[in-house]
């Protein structure tokens, strides 16, 4: 954390910590000098009119360079100096400081624009407006304390690499849904084999549209693995995350193109990254779907996978000469154990990544609506939610402790 942040000095300013006498310090490093005022005068290279004020804390506009001089005169660090000074200006300049210094880390880690069309934020121009809407969503007292977390995050998040503040909806997204596990604290130990035993179980609840993703996933939080759902922001563009929160595996799933296969498929994909890749995720903090990894971890194996679960290869090829008989195509999906949006889901993928054909608008009545899916499962919802109260309900939830026998 850089030290000779605004909000750390004001925040040092407030609390009084280690609060230093520069008047004291003075008249100390006179006696052990053997000299005269006017003598230190000379060796500061200023006059009585520039230096006592700044000893008092009197001064209305204290000149940096005067500032640096006396810290060093006087021993101490400046930035004992600057806190110093701080805290004997008038409240109503501190004020201002401190507004200033938080809309300033607003603009840097928040895009104002996107969050106010997704219906986070009232305002785009009222700071205190803005300031108010982050704090009641993330739950926290000052800008001062999200900020102090976003450092313990970062830490987590991106200690192998440099945080890019660019795209500021998806780390927006990313830091929420890690805020989201952190509050839930899945109590639950993780076991990797009971995870395996587990994943061959999940296919027949594909078929209940309203209630087996649901079920899927409070079983899930039974054996350690929490599933959170967001609403997709716009430009964050992901499907799924992987997440490593308390040293336990957490995913993250956005309604990314409306459909009911992908989030299933989705779904199957993290489970995989859990399986097979959560060492690697424990090193980084999170692995998102879709983006560069510096560890390497192979998204097509990961895509392969879920496919391959719900409808391999080898079905495939035995219902594309009759994609279009419905009967024929129910008949396999119910003999598979799977929703019949499966088949056709992968009979759209075959067509586009080995024959470069567009189907994805295809057989759009076979595909059910993701509504009443999503909404068993709490999605966090960005113009009504909050982190800590989200938390609470997905959190009950998944205790109600249904388990996929």
């Amino acid at each position: 954390m850089n030290k000779f942040s605004i909000s750390n000095l004001l925040q040092e300013s407030f609390e009084g910590k280690e609060s230093i006498s520069p008047r004291e310090i003075f008249e100390s490093r006179l006696t052990e000098l053997n000299i005269s005022e006017n003598q230190a005068f000379n060796l500061i290279g200023l006059d009585k009119n520039s230096v006592n004020p700044i000893l008092d804390g009197t001064i209305k506009h204290p000149s940096l360079f005067n500032a640096l001089k006396i810290s060093d005169f006087l021993n101490i660090e400046f930035k004992d100096l600057i806190v110093f000074l701080i805290s004997n200006q008038r409240s109503d300049k501190i004020k201002k400081l401190e507004t200033s210094n938080d809309f300033q880390f607003i603009e840097k880690n928040f895009d104002i624009d996107r969050l106010s069309k997704v219906g986070l934020i009232n305002s785009k121009s009222d700071s205190s407006e803005i300031k108010q809407n982050l704090l009641e969503f993330f739950g926290f007292e000052s800008i001062r304390e999200y900020e102090d977390y976003i450092h313990k995050l970062d830490a987590i998040l991106y200690s192998s690499t440099k945080r890019n503040f660019a795209d500021k909806m998806r780390y927006f997204s990313i830091s929420s849904a890690y805020m989201i596990f952190e509050r839930i604290s899945n109590p639950n130990y993780y076991d990797r084999d009971s995870l395996k035993e587990l994943v061959p179980k999940i296919k027949p609840y594909t078929q209940d549209v309203e209630k087996g993703l649901l079920t899927v996933c409070q079983a899930l939080y039974s054996i350690g693995v929490t599933v959170c759902f967001q609403k997709q922001l716009t430009t964050s563009q992901f499907r799924g995350a992987t997440f490593a929160v308390n040293q336990k595996p957490c995913i993250v799933l956005t309604d990314l193109n409306q459909n009911y296969a992908t989030i299933w498929h989705a779904l199957l994909h993290e489970i995989y990254h859990v399986l097979f890749d959560f060492d690697s995720i424990l090193s980084q903090g999170y692995h998102l779907t879709g983006e560069p990894d510096l560890l390497l971890i192979n998204e097509k194996n990961a895509d392969d996978f879920a496919q391959e679960f719900f409808f391999d290869s080898n079905l495939l090829r035995f219902i594309k000469p009759h994609i279009n008989n419905e009967l024929m195509v129910r008949q396999t999906a119910k003999k598979n154990n799977i929703h019949k949006c499966f088949v056709y889901r992968a009979f759209q993928i075959d067509m586009w990544f080995n024959h470069k054909k567009n189907f994805w608008k295809a057989y759009r009545p076979h595909f059910p609506e993701i509504v009443e899916t999503v909404k068993r499962l709490s999605p966090l919802i960005w113009e009504t939610d909050s982190i800590p109260q989200k938390a609470k309900i997905i959190k009950e939830i998944f205790e109600l402790n249904k388990i996929v026998d």
